[in-house]
């Protein structure tokens, strides 16, 4: 009799520890599984934050860029600013109907040398802002 409830022991035993076994084993499977799913979006998140880390780059370069494109040109607006306003000071002073109806070629000289120079200026300024588009 003490050997049956012996042998019944033993064969609860072995039962409880293969199906312990078992268990375990489709634990250790899952968890291997999702591991390796989870190193695979780990690689495709380091991809991802690479691109980004690029674009973030290339943004600032080109923000850079732009910033000091503009400085530059906004320099240069303030130097043709202050040349206007030398230019209205001038006409300013000067009554130039009078001086036009005294000596008309004197003038008309003088006014096409300037309008030629405005034209000319204007010219290359196109050509710079032209150039900051490329």
């Amino acid at each position: 009799m003490f050997s049956k409830i012996l042998l019944g022991v033993i064969l609860a035993m072995g039962a409880g520890g293969y199906i312990y076994y078992n268990t375990t084993e489709t634990k250790i499977n899952t968890l291997e599984a999702r591991a390796i799913q989870q190193a695979n979006e780990n690689n495709a998140l380091r991809i991802a934050q690479d691109e980004q880390n690029r674009t973030i780059d290339a943004l600032q370069s080109n923000l850079t860029r732009t910033t000091d494109a503009l400085n530059n040109m906004a320099s240069r607006n303030n130097e043709i600013q202050a040349e206007m306003s030398r230019y209205l000071d001038i006409f300013a002073r000067h009554d130039l109907s009078r001086l036009a109806a005294a000596k008309p070629g004197l003038i008309e000289t003088r006014i096409n040398k300037g309008t030629q120079d405005v034209f000319d200026t204007i010219e290359s300024e196109s050509a710079f802002i032209d150039q900051l588009d490329d």
